[in-house]
């Protein structure tokens, strides 16, 4: 299972030190979760960065009235954590949940930050994959500000097409804002 971790660190990060690659891997252990079980729970801290091996997971919020909101589905070969915990140390709705069998490499936050500040190949990783993230819902923003209904439903099909494929259609009518019903009739009107 680590070795797909150490893939992406040496994929992502030039000029890179054996040492210090492996310095990485070591602060991770390995992880089975099953579907529907929780990375996060609502209303409390995050604790643990994962490493998604295998598999998906689900960062969303439940609403006042139970209607769930669902934020971002991550697929494998992504870092999975609550942002919001990892840089406040606060809890908020935020719940992490598997969508299917997954295996995920987990380290504690506290020892993921200790080493960030020793280790330059983890930092320059983390550094870009924030980073990536971040131009990511940067645009997702811009387009949720400014698009339709119809401009989100295009943005997702092409930036993430395989999520039509593989999880349910109602998942991703609340990423985009609208009722399954409604994204029904926009992916009809192709």
């Amino acid at each position: 299972m680590k070795e797909a971790l150490e893939g992406f660190i040496k994929a992502r990060v030039k000029n890179h030190k054996e040492a210090e690659v492996q310095e990485i891997i070591d602060i991770f252990e390995e992880r089975r979760y099953v579907k529907g079980s929780q990375f996060k729970q609502a209303n409390t801290i995050g604790k643990e960065l994962g490493f998604l091996v295998s598999g998906s997971v689900r960062l969303l919020a439940i609403k006042s009235n139970g209607d769930e909101i669902t934020g971002r589905i991550v697929q494998h070969n992504n870092f999975v954590v609550d942002i919001i915990s990892l840089r406040t140390q606060e809890s908020n709705p935020i719940m992490i949940e598997f969508l299917e069998s997954s295996s995920v490499l987990v380290t504690p936050i506290p020892k993921m930050k200790r080493l960030l500040e020793s280790n330059l190949a983890f930092n320059i990783l983390v550094r870009e994959h924030m980073a990536d993230r971040t131009a990511e819902f940067a645009k997702q923003y811009m387009t949720f500000l400014t698009g339709t209904a119809k401009e989100r439903y295009q943005f997702i099909v092409d930036h993430n097409p395989s999520l039509f494929r593989k999880f349910p259609l109602r998942f991703i009518a609340t990423m985009i804002g609208v009722t399954p019903t409604q994204l029904s009739r926009i992916r009809n009107k192709k």
